[in-house]
């Protein structure tokens, strides 16, 4: 075989089975959906390293009973109507309700769950397939781009006719150069090798398809922020107006992941929290109860061994940076702990 066939025929190969590979992780990610259990993209890093940012946890509805202390639960959060919570149960009060915290959390959460809230507990973890409903919500287009047109490049090398069938064509002479007493063979050949190459056609528009049904079901799984720590407590009077900065910032990097940055709070009720790189804003609006965020891609212009620091808002105005971290970015983007 010619090497620039050989090459094309190995590329076909390897993005079929990258193909599959997406497809195999959407299947398991989305099919649970037909038995009622509830697929969720992780958003936050509070479960980690056991479920990371991206990874889509399916959670089975179970009776009260099952609800004991090591399982992981999604619940409505009671501090956030509209949010789901995926923590792990750490103990049961008396009067029953649930004490959740995250595996990366310093404490538990502050407010309990009622057993009502839950809607079940994870039963599946399919790591990764759902970063890119993470990247499209926290508005990273570089990543989110780039994995779109890379699968797009696989899909469409993986769909192309084979060389395979090329070959076929040009070494089968049509039957009318054929000898009459081969003739009828010829033709049976032929309508064999036709059905072999609809086969393979109708193969490649079905994988085309699953992973499209796949890629879309899993981007309409509800999204769980696993929320750090909230203090829902409101102080009785006001003496000062003085507002508590955020204290104990640290950083946590992976060989192959994004710096995460992690804060502790005690103060008022807070707005939000950002996180500045030498007094850039780099991740802006991050939800009150959050304690930890993972650093964007395309944050490294102002990630050459900064000082990032976490700022908390408190009402319209108030606000107060907790100390500066050291932060590093690599040239491809990737921000990690210096």
């Amino acid at each position: 075989m010619h090497p620039a066939r050989l090459l094309l025929t190995a590329g076909v190969a390897a993005a079929r089975a990258i193909v599959t590979m997406v497809v195999t992780l959407g299947f398991w990610a989305a099919a649970p959906l037909i038995l009622g259990w509830i697929p969720t993209t992780v958003m936050t890093a509070s479960m980690s390293p056991a479920i990371e940012v991206g990874d889509v946890v399916v959670a089975r509805p179970v009776p009260r009973d099952a609800l004991v202390a090591g399982r992981v639960v999604l619940a409505t959060d009671p501090d956030w109507s509209d949010r789901l919570r995926l923590h792990r149960v750490t103990t049961l009060d008396d009067r029953g309700d649930l004490i959740t915290k995250g595996d990366a959390n310093p404490s538990a959460d502050s407010s309990p769950l009622h057993p009502d809230a839950v809607r079940g507990v994870g039963v599946l973890r399919v790591p990764f397939v759902g970063l890119p409903i993470v990247w499209a919500r926290s508005g990273e287009i570089v990543p989110l781009a780039a994995c779109v047109l890379a699968f797009a490049g696989c899909l469409a090398l993986a769909l192309r006719r084979g060389d395979e069938d090329k070959e076929t064509d040009a070494d089968t002479p049509p039957p009318s150069l054929l000898p009459a007493s081969l003739t009828r063979r010829a033709l049976r050949t032929r309508a064999r090798e036709d059905s072999v190459r609809l086969r393979r056609r109708t193969v490649r528009a079905a994988l085309a398809l699953t992973a499209i049904t796949t890629l879309v079901a899993v981007a309409v799984a509800t999204p769980a922020s696993a929320g750090f720590r909230a203090d829902v407590s409101t102080p009785g009077s006001v003496t000062a107006g003085r507002v508590t900065a955020p204290w104990g910032p640290g950083c946590s990097s992976g060989l192959f992941s994004n710096a995460v940055i992690f804060w502790s709070y005690d103060g008022w009720q807070p707005r939000s929290f950002d996180i500045l790189a030498d007094g850039y804003v780099i991740v802006r609006d991050i939800a009150p109860e959050e304690r930890a965020v993972r650093l964007p891609y395309g944050s490294w212009p102002v990630l050459g061994a900064s000082g990032v620091t976490v700022r908390v808002n408190v009402g319209q105005r108030w606000t107060a940076e907790s100390d500066a971290v050291a932060v590093s970015g690599s040239l491809f983007g990737r921000p990690y702990c210096s």
